[in-house]
């Protein structure tokens, strides 16, 4: 997972992240990759589904909890901002 973790953490340093599933919803700006956390509820990981097809985008689970691969506590869920970045971090899950 170094990989994903350094392309999350140049999101997080670029400012081109959602943190949570409210801001996700309530933010009008355009998202290119959905990122779950393992640790996440039921209850998240269906709203993550639903949103993924309402928005048209990959939903990847990692393997490491989002928490420790972001530095943010009790963050269950994430989106990308950057098309370079939600592609860089597509294809590295794929290999």
């Amino acid at each position: 997972m170094g990989k994903i973790e350094s392309y999350l953490g140049f999101a997080v340093r670029s400012g081109k992240i959602l943190y949570g599933i409210d801001s996700i919803k309530q933010s009008r700006k355009r998202k290119y990759l959905l990122v779950l956390s393992p640790s996440a509820s039921e209850n998240l990981c269906e709203k993550a589904d639903r949103y993924s097809t309402e928005f048209g985008v990959p939903l990847i689970r990692t393997t490491e909890n989002l928490e420790d691969l972001l530095n943010k506590p009790n963050c269950k869920l994430a989106a990308l901002l950057d098309a370079n970045m939600a592609k860089a971090v597509t294809e590295s899950v794929g290999r």
